[in-house]
């Protein structure tokens, strides 16, 4: 038996580019105080457990109610849990309540000069003795 073995080699050439991405949310306000309601930690899915918090947070002079929930493992403690939650019940009421500022920053730098190799994913069917045919990966880099 034979064994033949085909490979299409496909390259191009790229050019080096490097992006970045800046989001930033500022909320243009602040909580002023905040009171526990009702907290319960109970058990969920198989390992797991659920902290459910209800708060409520003052803004401006004014109480303003919120409800979260935070799912963990056994590797996070039930007090870390619960603060992400009430985190998240205060993130709540600012999203509603107080106003957000959104600033974005994206910046593309190609350097036009410098070719970046580039690489290419060939999977060809091979035909291999007492074994049958097997479908192989094939990485081709550009040098």
């Amino acid at each position: 038996m034979r064994v033949i073995i085909c490979a299409l080699l496909l390259t191009s050439n790229a050019i080096a580019c490097d992006y970045k991405s800046n989001d930033k949310v500022v909320f243009k306000g602040n909580i002023e105080s905040v009171r526990l309601i009702d907290k319960k930690v109970y058990p969920y899915v198989d390992d797991t457990r659920i902290c459910s918090i209800e708060i409520e947070s003052r803004i401006e002079g004014e109480w303003y109610p919120s409800k979260s929930k935070y799912i963990f493992g056994s590797e996070m403690s039930e007090d870390t849990a619960c603060s992400l939650a009430e985190n998240r019940a205060k993130v709540k009421v600012m999203r509603k309540i107080i106003p957000e500022t959104l600033t974005s920053e994206r910046n593309l730098k190609c350097d036009l000069t410098t070719v970046r190799n580039s690489c290419k994913i060939i999977y060809m069917n091979v035909e291999m003795p007492m074994v049958g045919t097997q479908r192989v990966k094939l990485k081709t880099c550009e040098e």
